[in-house]
């Protein structure tokens, strides 16, 4: 093949590259997953102004309004612009809806109030509560303007709160400095969450990444989330919850807990947390339970979890105490949820023995990367109850500090390891 011919072969596969990419940054524009833009029901149509100053919380209520009822003409979803920033009053999003489903379609930015209010009325800024096969999504931003409410001010609340919606979908957002927790989730069944970036700084009081509690079958990937406090909590009545590939840091890590807070009995199983980082957290992987509380966590793996300096690379705490929460209350024993399908957490809410809450079949494998600290695992457990069936294998943790050795700290710990370079568990002889 001659230079000349090779040449406009070159050329000819240029063009049709940029025709492809013209054509999927068209598509991209058009909305979600090839929605197009007429299918939308915007805000601006309703009032909304979308300088930041304004007060656009009418305005969404409206929109929200006709989208639920079945929309307008066809139009059945909700659209936030692109290039526009709304400044939203705490507000709700009330189901059920006779659209179903309804994508949610944040383009542009959603911004808080510059001022605080009393979150005891207003426990949540945005609120979705009974709306099945809902999908949140566009790229944009919800800043909760945390600033103003992190000195000082003892009730704060969380950002984006949805209750009792089954089959929820949120992804490819981005969620900046929230009052106290960025997402909470409670009270659903089938959720996925994906493409979310969650940023706070470090010393930010409470704002956890994501919350969940008395939720059945999560989803959670490919997201990087660095706050001042859980990047994930894995609250009560819980179950089949599973993390992939999340990316933590700065904040307190990846927790199951903490559970059974002022005697309540709480319950987690069927936990997964798989290829995760964690950096510079002050905690890697945490259960943490009230010794007051009672009922139960347990099947809990942590899998191939990378560790980049963090304090507490993997920790037990049965014998839990939270002196930091400033008098907030969790979502997972507040009035202002309503659970309807958490088989979990109505079943066996009678099992609890009253005397804690029991920790048992938790596996960490392939658990590696360096610890801040000269203790790289603290399990810390109840001299009555224990834990018991902890499984530890391929768990290959050294000091961040060069010259420096790890050590492990166990009580009550019933358990095996397996070709781990650290523990205090008995060594065990064969493959479980």
């Amino acid at each position: 093949m001659n230079k000349s011919l090779l040449f406009f072969v070159f050329l000819c596969l240029l063009i049709q590259i940029s025709k492809l990419g013209f054509c999927l940054e068209r598509k991209a524009h058009n909305g979600n997953n090839g929605l197009k833009r007429h299918g939308f029901i915007s805000v601006t149509s309703f009032g909304a102004v979308g300088d930041g100053k304004a007060d656009d919380t009418k305005a969404f209520l409206k929109a929200w309004k006709a989208a639920c009822k079945g929309g307008i003409r066809g139009k059945t979803n909700f659209l936030v612009p692109l290039g526009k920033t709304f400044m939203l009053k705490p507000l709700t999003f009330e189901g059920p809806c006779k659209s179903s489903p309804i994508t949610f379609l944040i383009g542009g930015n959603l911004v808080a109030p510059g001022y605080t209010w009393h979150a005891g009325n207003y426990p949540a800024w945005i609120s979705f509560g009974s709306i099945n096969g809902l999908v949140v999504t566009g790229g944009g931003t919800v800043n909760g303007r945390g600033s103003v409410w992190w000195r000082n001010v003892q009730h704060r609340p969380t950002a984006m709160h949805f209750n009792n919606c089954n089959g929820l979908h949120i992804s490819n957002l981005h969620h900046l400095n929230s009052p106290r927790n960025h997402i909470s989730l409670s009270c659903s069944e089938n959720i996925s969450l994906s493409g979310l970036n969650m940023t706070a700084p470090g010393d930010s009081p409470n704002t956890d990444g994501i919350d969940i509690s008395n939720c059945r079958g999560v989803d959670l990937r490919d997201s990087v989330i660095a706050t001042g406090d859980d990047c994930i909590a894995i609250n009560g009545g819980s179950s089949y919850i599973n993390i992939t590939g999340i990316f933590c840091g700065p904040g307190h890590g990846i927790s199951v807990g903490s559970l059974g807070e002022n005697g309540h009995f709480s319950a987690v199983e069927e936990v997964r947390v798989k290829n995760c980082t964690l950096s510079n957290t002050k905690n890697g992987v945490r259960i943490k339970t009230f010794q007051n509380g009672s009922g139960f966590a347990r099947k809990i793996s942590f899998e191939d979890i990378k560790m980049v300096a963090s304090e507490n690379p993997i920790i037990i705490e049965q014998n839990y105490h939270d002196r930091a929460k400033n008098g907030d209350v969790s979502f997972e024993y507040s009035n202002y949820q309503s659970c309807r399908v958490n088989r979990l957490y109505q079943t066996l809410s009678g099992s609890g023995n009253g005397r804690g809450v029991r920790v048992s079949d938790v596996r960490y494998s392939r658990i590696h990367g360096s610890s801040a600290s000269s203790e790289a695992i603290t399990m810390n457990c109840d001299a009555n109850l224990g834990c018991v069936d902890i499984v530890m294998d391929h768990v290959d943790l050294v000091s961040a500090k060069s010259g420096h050795r790890v050590s492990a700290s166990c009580k009550n710990v019933h358990g095996k390891y397996f070709d781990s370079d650290i523990s205090c568990q008995k060594k065990a002889l064969g493959r479980w």
